[in-house]
């Protein structure tokens, strides 16, 4: 008896216990709107806290990358909102859309001007609304921070930045004029954003920490300057005319030098490019010392062949901001910015060459290819090569709840998230290796040969303009495909517009190949559910084929080799 309620006792405490707990982890979890200061605060110990989640984190192994989330491989299928659409009221408007689209990942931006209106208090109300409102939608969340550069000016500054340019300078033009873009090289200003970035990544950890909604921040939006390649003010003259700083020298694995003698005709965009990156890079250490989040800063191309605008001469502070990270300023970037995970072009580009361009200069062993702004039909396709072929941890299309949403482009990319995205647990899996291929359609390409380890596949379009409703107006390609090799003799056809043909691979000991199973369905939980079976009778002396229409299908195909 005496043991008995040694143990009744023993089991009171702990279950005491484990209600304390659980209240502090409610406390945690709860998002309401709440008003901050830059003086102390209060905060809840984590070490007491249970963590039913790990926090993002990007993953390298060997030459690819991954973003965990939750602990495991995720793909992010993004809809970006409208710049000013991330305030309570604007943005309910989103939510039907993104969903409409498939979306796994929104995102949105935070302002400044926002949440610190005033110097030095911080009002984190809306951020707290539209969070939980993300939550609600099942969505995870990457977050635009809208700081000192937004598409190469300070817009999105508080007026108290944008009223006092002698505390805030600005970047001074060849003519010593004011431009509406912040000086990189003011120490002043850096503290400033600091101090804001910190505050909304310290307010964020508190609410998100649990739940763990928002998997990435996105510093700046297109930073760089417009209106001026660089600073010419008379502290910036002085930087230029020196010497290149040391520690960019050595990793760089350049000699020392002037900015003129190391970079020659770029070397005023490489100087902006330095104390850009310089100043975001602080930034950034600023939040992940606090809440450790991956961090990516986004691209406006431009220069070196990546602009599709051919009319203008293509130069930095002209066609595009200078100081960004533009391909030719990738290796810069990539060694000044150490505290960036991953450096994320926007990629509009309307020719296949162009688009394909741009997805291999991103896509590099020190650099994971993540596109968070694309959009135009042709990212429909190259959506599915993204994927496969550069091993892309996301694809996000841009203004999803913007005039036109409702188009062909758009309903485009939103099929292929509805066909695909119950699978990317397995797609990121065969991402990096050759069981993942993608074929698409393009002008005068009407089908491609992929390679797999035992069967060799035949991927046929449908004849380019068939689908268009007027002859005389051209259709976009729609054909596209992504495979992924499931077992050696059974496979996951994902695509439209398709008929794909296979065969035992050349040179094997069989000489054909025989459809055993042709099933339509998606994933749900991991488990695959067929919604129908389809015919495996392939008619005499044929190769085993299937089709895929023009709505988009998911085909699980089994077959045997003789």
């Amino acid at each position: 008896m005496r043991h008995f309620f040694c143990m009744l006792r023993v089991a009171l405490a702990a279950l005491a216990l484990a209600a304390a707990a659980s209240s502090a982890f409610a406390q945690t979890n709860k998002l309401s709107g709440s008003r901050t200061s830059a003086g102390p605060a209060t905060t809840v110990s984590t070490s007491v806290l249970p963590q039913a989640k790990p926090i993002a984190q990007l993953v390298r192994n060997g030459v690819k990358f991954s973003l965990m989330v939750d602990g495991k491989p995720f793909l992010m299928m993004g809809g970006q909102v409208n710049n000013l659409s991330a305030y309570p009221g604007q943005i309910e408007r989103a939510w039907p859309k993104l969903q409409a689209m498939n979306v796994n990942t929104v995102e949105y931006p935070v302002y400044w001007n926002a949440i610190e209106p005033v110097d030095g208090q911080f009002d984190f109300t809306g951020f707290d609304t539209i969070l939980r409102e993300a939550r609600a939608q099942n969505l995870r969340v990457i977050l635009l921070w809208f700081g000192g550069w937004k598409s190469g000016a300070m817009d999105w500054t508080p007026n108290w930045v944008k009223a006092n340019p002698t505390r805030f300078p600005r970047v001074l033009d060849y003519g010593g004029k004011p431009i509406n873009s912040l000086s990189p090289i003011s120490k002043v200003t850096l503290e400033a954003e600091k101090r804001a970035y910190a505050a909304m990544m310290k307010h964020l950890k508190e609410v998100d920490q649990a739940e763990r909604t928002v998997i990435m921040a996105q510093l700046e939006d297109e930073p760089g300057t417009l209106g001026s390649a660089r600073d010419c003010s008379p502290e910036a003259n002085r930087l230029f005319n020196g010497a290149v700083p040391a520690s960019l020298v050595t990793a760089l694995g350049m000699k020392p030098g002037t900015w003129k003698e190391l970079f020659g005709r770029v070397a005023e965009e490489a100087f902006s490019a330095y104390y850009i990156s310089t100043y975001i890079n602080e930034v950034a250490r600023a939040g992940k010392d606090i809440y450790p989040l991956p961090t990516c800063v986004n691209v406006w191309n431009g220069g070196y062949g990546s602009s599709d605008n051919f009319d203008v001469f293509d130069r930095p502070g002209e066609s595009y901001p200078s100081g960004g990270a533009v391909s030719h300023m990738l290796d810069l970037w990539k060694a000044n910015a150490t505290n960036i995970s991953v450096i994320a072009s926007d990629n509009f580009q309307q020719s296949p060459m162009m688009y394909q361009m741009v997805l291999e200069r991103y896509t590099r062993p020190d650099n994971p290819l993540l596109i968070v702004e694309t959009g135009h039909a042709i990212a429909a396709r190259f959506f599915f090569r993204a994927i496969a072929d550069y091993s892309a941890i996301g694809f996000a299309v841009t203004g999803v709840d913007g005039v036109g949403t409702d188009g062909p482009d758009m309903a485009a990319i939103g099929a292929d998230f509805r066909v695909v995205g119950s699978a990317m647990p397995i797609i990121a899996d065969l991402q990096g290796t050759p069981r993942l291929r993608a074929a698409v359609e393009e002008d005068n390409i009407r089908s491609r040969n992929l390679i797999f380890n035992y069967y060799d596949l035949l991927v046929r379009f449908r004849p380019a303009g068939m689908a268009a409703a007027d002859a005389t107006v051209a259709s976009e390609p729609t054909g596209r495909v992504l495979i992924a090799e499931l077992n050696p003799d059974e496979f996951l056809l994902m695509g439209f517009d398709a008929a794909v043909s296979l065969r035992p691979s050349q040179g094997a000991d069989f000489t054909a190949a025989q459809l055993l199973k042709v099933q339509e369905g998606h994933f749900e939980n991991g488990d695959w559910k067929t919604v129908r079976e389809g015919p495996t009778t392939q008619g005499d002396h044929a190769p085993a084929t299937v089709s895929l229409p023009a709505e988009g299908a998911m085909i699980r195909v089994g077959l045997m080799r003789y």
